[in-house]
């Protein structure tokens, strides 16, 4: 595999062990419940993907094996941060400061110095944070972003809309994975695309896809990077 490193929270390790620990990590009746939906918005950025340079990749979530087996064909970096279970869920509903919370997103990264995004995959991560968090959010995740750094999100039309209890992955450029999430669902903060770009001005909105279920499938460009 091309990928260096992974980084995922207080461990490293090189590209090929951890792919093969990812894939333990899911149970057999986890595999079986797997299932692939199409999106018609990530070949857009796929495509984009200069393949003589190392790319940086974000992934929000948790390191599956089908992610890391799609990014082996590139020259990549990955970063898995897997804070779908971080405390900072927790955190959010406790009476912590925008900067408190800023500070523990920060910690919690752990990014190594120099550390800029080609690519950030934050699914429907944004919607578990509330307006104070999502600001936070911004603040540590803007130092590590380019001016040409791009994002995939979900975001939503109505706030009526609801988001499954699923963990996502790149199966192809035209297909994620979907499995059922490994924990109990978190309160939802469902974020409408206007809202999505005023709490997190470091990122705009290039793309949208309306969704059967009423979510929205987004691309994003950064914005506001000096």
């Amino acid at each position: 595999m091309h990928c260096s490193w992974l980084k995922v929270p207080l461990i490293s390790m090189q590209c090929n062990m951890w792919a093969s620990a990812a894939g333990m990590s899911q149970s057999p009746a986890a595999q079986l419940m797997r299932r692939t939906q199409q999106t018609l918005l990530l070949p857009n950025l796929v495509k984009k993907i200069d393949t003589g340079r190392r790319l940086s990749v974000l992934e929000i979530g948790a390191a599956l094996p089908e992610t890391i087996e799609f990014f082996s064909q590139f020259k990549c970096r990955l970063h898995f941060t897997g804070m779908y279970t971080d405390p900072v869920m927790q955190m959010q509903l406790a009476e912590y400061s925008e900067n408190e919370l800023a500070e523990h997103f920060s910690q919690t990264f752990g990014f190594p110095r120099g550390t800029r995004f080609d690519l950030c995959l934050f699914w429907d991560f944004l919607n578990y944070l509330d307006d104070k968090t999502l600001r936070a959010f911004n603040t540590a995740i803007k130092p590590f972003c380019h001016k040409t750094t791009r994002a995939h999100a979900f975001t939503v039309r109505t706030l009526d809309t609801s988001f499954p209890n699923q963990q996502y992955g790149i199966d192809q450029a035209h297909m994620l994975s979907i499995r059922p999430a490994m924990t109990k669902q978190m309160r939802c903060f469902p974020k409408t695309q206007a809202t999505l770009v005023n709490l997190l001005p470091c990122f705009d909105i290039d793309q949208g896809m309306l969704l059967p279920d009423g979510r929205l499938e987004v691309l994003m460009s950064a914005s506001r990077i000096n």
